[in-house]
Protein backbone atom coordinates (compact mmCIF):
# COMPACT_ATOMS: atom_id res chain seq x y z
CA UNK A 1 0.00 0.00 0.00
CA UNK A 2 1.65 3.36 1.32
CA UNK A 3 5.81 2.87 1.97
CA UNK A 4 6.22 2.31 5.57
CA UNK A 5 3.10 0.94 6.44
CA UNK A 6 1.76 4.62 7.88
CA UNK A 7 -0.99 6.71 6.05
CA UNK A 8 0.13 9.28 4.65
CA UNK A 9 0.22 12.74 5.77
CA UNK A 10 -2.94 14.42 6.47
CA UNK A 11 -4.82 11.45 5.90
CA UNK A 12 -7.74 11.07 8.34
CA UNK A 13 -8.73 7.52 6.99
CA UNK A 14 -13.26 6.76 7.41
CA UNK A 15 -14.73 3.97 8.93
CA UNK A 16 -12.22 1.41 10.33
CA UNK A 17 -9.43 4.09 10.21
CA UNK A 18 -6.17 3.20 8.73
CA UNK A 19 -5.07 0.18 10.42
CA UNK A 20 -7.90 -1.70 9.25
CA UNK A 21 -6.68 -1.11 5.82
CA UNK A 22 -3.29 -2.32 6.41
CA UNK A 23 -1.67 -5.47 5.44
CA UNK A 24 0.60 -7.85 7.25
CA UNK A 25 3.84 -8.60 6.43
CA UNK A 26 4.07 -10.37 2.84
CA UNK A 27 0.54 -10.66 2.39
CA UNK A 28 -0.05 -10.26 -1.42
CA UNK A 29 -2.10 -6.85 -1.52
CA UNK A 30 -6.26 -6.86 -2.34
CA UNK A 31 -6.63 -3.87 -4.01
CA UNK A 32 -10.04 -5.04 -5.03
CA UNK A 33 -10.93 -5.71 -1.33
CA UNK A 34 -10.56 -1.83 -0.32
CA UNK A 35 -13.90 -0.85 -2.25
CA UNK A 36 -17.39 -2.42 -1.95
CA UNK A 37 -18.26 -5.35 -4.01
CA UNK A 38 -20.76 -5.08 -6.45
CA UNK A 39 -23.66 -6.99 -5.50
CA UNK A 40 -24.75 -10.41 -7.02
CA UNK A 41 -26.21 -9.87 -10.01
CA UNK A 42 -25.45 -6.50 -10.70
CA UNK A 43 -24.11 -7.04 -14.30
CA UNK A 44 -27.35 -8.74 -14.98
CA UNK A 45 -29.50 -5.55 -13.57
CA UNK A 46 -27.44 -3.43 -15.87
CA UNK A 47 -27.95 -5.35 -18.81
CA UNK A 48 -31.75 -5.44 -17.95
CA UNK A 49 -31.92 -1.28 -18.27
CA UNK A 50 -29.86 -1.23 -21.18
CA UNK A 51 -32.32 -3.62 -22.79
CA UNK A 52 -35.40 -1.65 -21.55
CA UNK A 53 -33.60 1.89 -22.59
CA UNK A 54 -33.48 0.32 -26.13
CA UNK A 55 -36.86 -1.05 -26.44
CA UNK A 56 -38.38 2.17 -24.78
CA UNK A 57 -35.95 4.06 -27.74
CA UNK A 58 -37.87 1.75 -30.50
CA UNK A 59 -41.28 1.90 -28.82
CA UNK A 60 -40.97 5.92 -28.69
CA UNK A 61 -39.66 6.21 -32.60
CA UNK A 62 -42.34 3.73 -33.65
CA UNK A 63 -44.96 5.82 -32.47
CA UNK A 64 -43.37 9.10 -33.44
CA UNK A 65 -43.01 7.78 -37.03
CA UNK A 66 -46.46 7.07 -37.57
CA UNK A 67 -47.48 10.52 -35.89
CA UNK A 68 -45.55 13.09 -37.19
CA UNK A 69 -44.04 11.15 -40.39
CA UNK A 70 -40.42 9.54 -40.59
CA UNK A 71 -39.13 12.72 -42.02
CA UNK A 72 -40.47 15.25 -39.72
CA UNK A 73 -39.26 13.04 -36.74
CA UNK A 74 -35.72 14.25 -35.44
CA UNK A 75 -33.27 12.31 -33.40
CA UNK A 76 -33.72 14.94 -30.52
CA UNK A 77 -37.46 14.40 -30.82
CA UNK A 78 -37.14 10.62 -30.11
CA UNK A 79 -34.74 11.03 -27.25
CA UNK A 80 -36.16 13.74 -25.87
CA UNK A 81 -40.04 11.83 -25.82
CA UNK A 82 -38.06 8.34 -24.87
CA UNK A 83 -36.62 10.29 -21.75
CA UNK A 84 -33.04 9.91 -22.63
CA UNK A 85 -30.48 11.79 -24.08
CA UNK A 86 -29.37 12.22 -27.51
CA UNK A 87 -25.56 10.91 -26.79
CA UNK A 88 -27.91 7.97 -25.24
CA UNK A 89 -29.41 7.46 -28.08
CA UNK A 90 -26.84 6.93 -30.12
CA UNK A 91 -25.29 4.49 -28.07
CA UNK A 92 -27.57 1.88 -28.96
CA UNK A 93 -28.36 3.34 -32.35
CA UNK A 94 -26.49 5.05 -35.15
CA UNK A 95 -29.25 7.39 -36.48
CA UNK A 96 -33.11 7.52 -37.09
CA UNK A 97 -32.12 5.11 -39.86
CA UNK A 98 -31.12 2.37 -38.10
CA UNK A 99 -33.97 2.86 -36.06
CA UNK A 100 -36.48 2.42 -38.71
CA UNK A 101 -34.79 -0.30 -40.23
CA UNK A 102 -35.02 -2.60 -36.65
CA UNK A 103 -38.25 -1.44 -35.52
CA UNK A 104 -38.96 -3.03 -39.63
CA UNK A 105 -37.16 -6.01 -38.69
CA UNK A 106 -38.96 -7.03 -35.64
CA UNK A 107 -42.70 -6.83 -37.49
CA UNK A 108 -41.13 -9.28 -40.06
CA UNK A 109 -39.98 -11.17 -37.22
CA UNK A 110 -43.58 -11.03 -35.34
CA UNK A 111 -45.71 -11.52 -38.39
CA UNK A 112 -44.05 -14.12 -39.90
CA UNK A 113 -43.96 -16.50 -36.46
CA UNK A 114 -47.56 -15.74 -36.18
CA UNK A 115 -48.49 -16.47 -40.06
CA UNK A 116 -46.25 -19.47 -39.50
CA UNK A 117 -47.85 -21.00 -35.60
CA UNK A 118 -50.90 -20.65 -37.40
CA UNK A 119 -50.10 -23.10 -40.67
CA UNK A 120 -48.66 -25.14 -38.49
CA UNK A 121 -50.96 -25.67 -35.66
CA UNK A 122 -54.10 -25.35 -38.19
CA UNK A 123 -55.48 -29.32 -38.96
CA UNK A 124 -57.34 -28.28 -42.50
CA UNK A 125 -57.16 -25.26 -44.91
CA UNK A 126 -60.58 -23.69 -43.32
CA UNK A 127 -58.44 -23.71 -39.51
CA UNK A 128 -55.29 -22.49 -40.75
CA UNK A 129 -56.87 -19.49 -42.57
CA UNK A 130 -59.04 -18.65 -39.40
CA UNK A 131 -55.79 -18.92 -37.27
CA UNK A 132 -53.71 -16.65 -39.57
CA UNK A 133 -56.71 -14.04 -39.73
CA UNK A 134 -57.12 -14.66 -35.83
CA UNK A 135 -53.48 -13.80 -34.91
CA UNK A 136 -53.59 -10.31 -37.25
CA UNK A 137 -56.20 -9.29 -35.24
CA UNK A 138 -54.57 -10.03 -32.12
CA UNK A 139 -51.09 -8.39 -33.18
CA UNK A 140 -53.20 -5.63 -34.82
CA UNK A 141 -55.08 -4.66 -31.37
CA UNK A 142 -51.68 -4.92 -29.08
CA UNK A 143 -49.40 -2.73 -31.62
CA UNK A 144 -51.50 -0.73 -34.36
CA UNK A 145 -48.38 1.44 -34.59
CA UNK A 146 -46.63 -1.63 -35.45
CA UNK A 147 -49.19 -2.12 -38.51
CA UNK A 148 -49.82 1.67 -39.43
CA UNK A 149 -45.60 1.60 -39.44
CA UNK A 150 -45.97 -1.89 -41.94
CA UNK A 151 -48.70 -0.22 -44.33
CA UNK A 152 -47.45 3.53 -44.11
CA UNK A 153 -44.05 4.21 -42.95
CA UNK A 154 -41.99 1.47 -44.65
CA UNK A 155 -43.09 2.55 -47.71
CA UNK A 156 -41.85 6.45 -47.62
CA UNK A 157 -38.45 4.67 -46.15
CA UNK A 158 -38.86 2.04 -48.97
CA UNK A 159 -37.96 -0.72 -46.50
CA UNK A 160 -39.71 -3.23 -48.85
CA UNK A 161 -39.09 -6.18 -46.39
CA UNK A 162 -41.09 -4.97 -43.82
CA UNK A 163 -44.20 -6.64 -45.34
CA UNK A 164 -42.48 -8.82 -48.29
CA UNK A 165 -41.42 -11.61 -46.32
CA UNK A 166 -44.54 -12.10 -44.69
CA UNK A 167 -46.31 -11.89 -47.87
CA UNK A 168 -44.79 -14.32 -49.53
CA UNK A 169 -44.95 -17.18 -46.98
CA UNK A 170 -48.67 -16.39 -47.31
CA UNK A 171 -48.69 -16.41 -50.83
CA UNK A 172 -46.83 -19.87 -50.81
CA UNK A 173 -49.45 -21.44 -48.65
CA UNK A 174 -52.13 -20.26 -50.72
CA UNK A 175 -50.84 -21.41 -53.66
CA UNK A 176 -50.51 -24.83 -52.44
CA UNK A 177 -53.93 -25.21 -50.78
CA UNK A 178 -55.02 -24.17 -54.14
CA UNK A 179 -53.15 -26.74 -55.99
CA UNK A 180 -55.12 -29.42 -53.52
CA UNK A 181 -57.85 -28.68 -54.28
CA UNK A 182 -58.85 -26.98 -51.13
CA UNK A 183 -59.49 -23.32 -51.58
CA UNK A 184 -61.09 -21.81 -54.44
CA UNK A 185 -58.57 -21.10 -57.86
CA UNK A 186 -58.10 -17.39 -56.61
CA UNK A 187 -55.61 -15.30 -57.34
CA UNK A 188 -52.82 -15.57 -54.58
CA UNK A 189 -52.70 -11.90 -54.05
CA UNK A 190 -56.08 -11.15 -53.70
CA UNK A 191 -56.71 -13.73 -50.94
CA UNK A 192 -53.70 -12.08 -49.60
CA UNK A 193 -54.92 -8.71 -49.17
CA UNK A 194 -58.49 -9.87 -47.61
CA UNK A 195 -57.16 -12.36 -45.10
CA UNK A 196 -54.54 -9.91 -44.09
CA UNK A 197 -56.47 -6.55 -44.87
CA UNK A 198 -60.01 -7.18 -42.74
CA UNK A 199 -58.27 -8.32 -39.33
CA UNK A 200 -56.29 -5.43 -39.11
CA UNK A 201 -59.42 -3.05 -40.33
CA UNK A 202 -60.99 -4.86 -37.51
CA UNK A 203 -58.65 -3.85 -35.40
CA UNK A 204 -58.75 -0.47 -36.34
CA UNK A 205 -62.61 0.01 -35.90
CA UNK A 206 -62.56 -1.51 -32.44
CA UNK A 207 -59.98 0.97 -31.41
CA UNK A 208 -61.42 3.92 -32.45
CA UNK A 209 -64.46 2.87 -30.94
CA UNK A 210 -66.67 2.31 -33.69
CA UNK A 211 -67.23 -1.10 -32.88
CA UNK A 212 -68.91 -1.51 -29.43
CA UNK A 213 -68.84 -4.23 -27.04
CA UNK A 214 -66.52 -7.23 -27.56
CA UNK A 215 -64.38 -7.78 -30.54
CA UNK A 216 -64.57 -11.45 -30.78
CA UNK A 217 -68.17 -12.19 -32.19
CA UNK A 218 -67.16 -9.55 -35.08
CA UNK A 219 -63.79 -11.28 -35.33
CA UNK A 220 -65.54 -14.99 -35.58
CA UNK A 221 -68.42 -13.81 -38.06
CA UNK A 222 -65.41 -12.20 -40.28
CA UNK A 223 -63.82 -15.43 -40.43
CA UNK A 224 -66.47 -17.56 -40.98
CA UNK A 225 -67.23 -14.69 -44.08
CA UNK A 226 -63.79 -15.10 -45.34
CA UNK A 227 -64.06 -19.10 -45.70
CA UNK A 228 -67.38 -19.11 -47.46
CA UNK A 229 -65.73 -16.57 -49.91
CA UNK A 230 -62.48 -18.99 -50.41
CA UNK A 231 -63.97 -22.60 -49.51
CA UNK A 232 -64.09 -24.92 -53.33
Amino acid sequence: MFSGGRAPEGYKGSGGGWSSLQHTAGEEQDHIGLFQKPSEGAGDRRVRSGEQTRRRILETAKKLFVERGYFNTSVKDIAREAGVSPATLYHYFSGKEEIAGEICREIVTTIRKSIERAIEEGQSAEERIKRIMLELVSLAWEDMYAVKFAVHTRHTLNLSLCSEEPYKLLRSFLSEEKKRGNIKDLSEDLCAVCITGAPVGLARLKREGTIKGELTPYVEELTRCMWRSLRP
